[in-house]
């Protein structure tokens, strides 16, 4: 019984981290002005109008929580892209 309990665990980890991989990657706007830097380690760089901000992610099914010292932003994952505040719409660029 227990190490159906580890198995189970074990692959709860992988489904997990098979989820979090998906968002890896670089996502930006089609003007050109916003771009998140997605790293799978829940790291993320966020360059909007020539600033760097280096900032931190969560996954929350399909909603990406991106936190930094200026707030939190919630971004809604569809598909490739990713919808912001304010009309926000970013399509992913690459892996």
């Amino acid at each position: 019984m227990r190490s159906k309990t580890i198995l189970a665990l074990i692959v709860g980890a992988f489904a997990l981290t098979a989820c979090g991989d998906k968002l890896a990657g670089t996502y930006a706007d089609d003007g050109g002005v916003t771009r998140y830097a997605f790293a799978g380690d829940g790291d993320v760089k966020i360059l909007v109008l020539g600033t760097e901000v280096d900032a931190e992610y969560r996954l929350d099914g399909n909603k990406v929580l991106v936190s930094s010292a200026q707030g939190t932003v919630v971004l809604t994952r569809r598909d490739d892209r990713l919808y912001g505040p304010m009309g926000l719409e970013l399509v992913r660029q690459s892996n």
